[in-house]
């Protein structure tokens, strides 16, 4: 089971050292924390308290301890990547 666990955090390391791989990343950690960043950008800008408080629960979510956020994260980007393989082998 360990040689297992090994192997599949091998396969993730090295899947994610890529360039493109870290730009897709980055590009779906952007997305799927913009409910935070926007809610909390427009609080900032028009002072509305709804946004405030959506922009804190969407916080509380996803920094909370049983939700897997940067996994989450990995597996989309890694569909992603092999999405975009099996689009150019065409």
């Amino acid at each position: 089971m360990i040689n297992k666990l090994k192997k599949f955090f091998r396969y993730i390391w090295t899947e994610c050292k890529d360039k493109k791989t870290l730009a897709i990343f980055l590009c779906v950690v952007a997305v799927v924390y913009s409910p935070v960043w926007l809610c909390y950008l427009l609080y900032f800008l028009f002072k509305w308290q709804w946004c405030f408080t959506v922009a804190t629960v969407c916080f509380a979510f996803w920094a909370g301890p049983f939700t897997p956020f940067f996994p989450v994260c990995i597996a989309i980007t890694l569909a992603l990547k092999r999405f975009i393989r099996k689009r150019r082998k065409r």
